[in-house]
């Protein structure tokens, strides 16, 4: 009989980064996502004003897609008249994540 043949992947490694570590561990918590919705939502509050940012929030961006939800049509339209300036905006504060367009639906925002 052979021995069990030890595979590459569960092979001992040897010490890692603390930044690897680090990284690892927030990815796996979602920690980066948190800190990132909150970095969406402040770029979003600088690019369409604290007015505007106090009755709407950032949702997700999906290819390239940034979803927005307003509390009412009023605000709906006045994002709407502003949207190429506020897309403007984001991609100068946000340019890795290389937002194209903005989506607006209404709905409840907390």
């Amino acid at each position: 009989m052979k021995p069990p043949r030890r595979d590459e992947r569960s092979a001992p490694r040897g010490p890692q980064a603390m930044g690897d570590l680090v990284a690892g561990l927030m990815a796996r918590s979602g920690y980066a996502q948190v800190q990132s919705a909150d970095a969406l939502q402040e770029a979003w509050a600088k690019a369409a004003g604290e007015e505007v940012a106090a009755h709407s929030r950032a949702g997700n961006v999906n290819r390239g897609k940034l979803e927005v939800w307003v509390e009412n049509s009023a605000i709906s339209q006045a994002i709407s008249f502003q949207k190429r300036e506020i897309l403007k905006q984001l991609q100068n504060i946000l340019p890795d994540r290389r937002i194209e367009e903005i989506r607006i639906k209404v709905g409840r925002i907390n």
